[in-house]
């Protein structure tokens, strides 16, 4: 089974150096409790964090029950990868900041999925929705606002959603998470603020700051029941697509002009695909995530690699001057780029309370390599630029 290699990279002093953060981008400032403005470790903190009373947590309570124990899957239903004995299936899904000034991110390495969307419309910014479950780091982040799309994905997983809540720009029109169909989520008020917390780490531009302690919160609070859901995806170790094209970089415009913004590179050594992307001066490099250790440092600075990729092609159209839409309920096309072969598909889910369900281009379930998926939610009137090698 090929298994996610975590490459050492360079310090947090040398990403701090190498980062341009002079510039404060044009998303919006949360508002958020402040519940410490150092820049103390996450570790520091966590210690100090008090139990969350379990009378004011929103969770319903006809479903109160232990988490799932995966007595009899052997597999991860988020990677494919064996899971040890007794595991519990524990989806949560986490807003994560991609502005310049929020680089590196950390713990998106040790996320099963993630999903890559364009943000509002007057930022070519895009921002991740993470999906933990094999692993649950002890900080994530940094942590931003929802946006009404990012919910619907995560009606479709049932687990914990974690945000800073609303935009603090919508107006009354705009879907708010009260009036979505997320099951639980938590965002930076109440008892669970004490698990949130700045970090100025790698930046003080305050909006790029905030960070939950997840660990410790669904330690504490995780109760409800989540049925695994084994129909999304397939997994098969050294899984080969005769019919697919060999390729060599994969470039993602998003909403920009720029057809190569983001790019993966596939290293056929490692048979991993390599993010980059460009920073606020328009210069592309290795994109990097930074994974919670016990070291001196309380970091790695690692490569982001991915096993697999989806572009997934969605309808996006403007919700008002600030915001957008993004329809993920139909259908639409997809290209799947594993094991170094592109080859195409569809993607279908017929409403907000049904899993996406991803296929091949003869109808047949797609089958990924066992590792990381991330999906890139492409809109519909853009195109990749895939380097093609044979």
């Amino acid at each position: 089974m090929v298994m996610l290699l975590f490459l050492a990279g360079c310090s947090v002093v040398d990403t701090i150096l190498d980062d341009d953060t002079s510039q404060a981008d044009e998303t919006e400032v949360a508002e958020i409790v402040v519940v410490t403005d150092s820049a103390a470790t996450a570790d520091e903190q966590t210690d100090e964090t008090p139990p969350l009373d379990a009378e004011e947590t929103p969770m319903p309570d006809a479903e109160q029950s232990e988490a799932p124990v995966l007595q009899d899957e052997t597999l991860s239903p988020t990677t494919g990868r064996p899971l040890p004995e007794n595991s519990v299936y524990r989806p949560v899904l986490v807003v994560i900041d991609n502005a310049a000034q929020a680089r590196p991110q950390t713990a998106l390495m040790l996320a099963d999925i993630v999903y890559e969307f364009p943000l509002d419309r007057t930022d070519h910014c895009t921002q991740y929705l993470a999906v933990f479950s094999d692993e649950l780091p002890e900080r994530v982040g940094p942590v931003r606002t929802s946006r009404s799309y990012f919910a619907d994905v995560a009606v479709e997983w049932g687990g914990l959603y974690v945000s800073l809540g609303d935009p603090e720009l919508a107006d009354e029109e705009y879907p708010t998470l009260a009036e979505s169909d997320v099951r639980f989520h938590v965002e930076n008020s109440g008892n669970a603020a004490n698990y949130f917390y700045r970090d100025k780490t790698i930046t003080s531009l305050e909006e790029h700051t905030t960070f939950f302690k997840l660990r410790a919160y669904v330690d504490a609070n995780y109760s409800f029941s989540v049925v695994p859901n084994s129909g999304r995806f397939a997994f098969e170790s050294g899984v080969t697509y005769e019919k697919g094209k060999s390729f060599s970089t994969v470039g993602i415009p998003f909403t920009s002009s720029d057809s190569e913004r983001v790019v993966f590179t596939y290293d056929k050594a490692k048979n991993l695909l390599v993010r980059s992307d460009k920073n606020s001066k328009n210069v592309l490099g290795e994109s990097k995530s930074l994974t919670p250790t016990d070291d001196v440092l309380g970091y790695e600075n690692v490569p982001i690699t991915v096993q697999n990729l989806i572009v997934q092609y969605v309808r996006v159209a403007a919700f008002d001057t600030n915001f957008r839409d993004i329809s993920l309920v139909g259908n639409g096309d997809c290209m799947y780029f594993i094991n170094g072969r592109a080859i195409s598909g569809s993607w279908s889910r017929s409403s907000l309370g049904e899993q996406t369900v991803y296929k091949l281009y003869d109808g047949t379930i797609v089958r990924l390599e066992p590792g990381t998926t991330w999906i890139m939610m492409m809109p519909s009137t853009h195109e990749i630029k895939v380097h093609y090698t044979g």
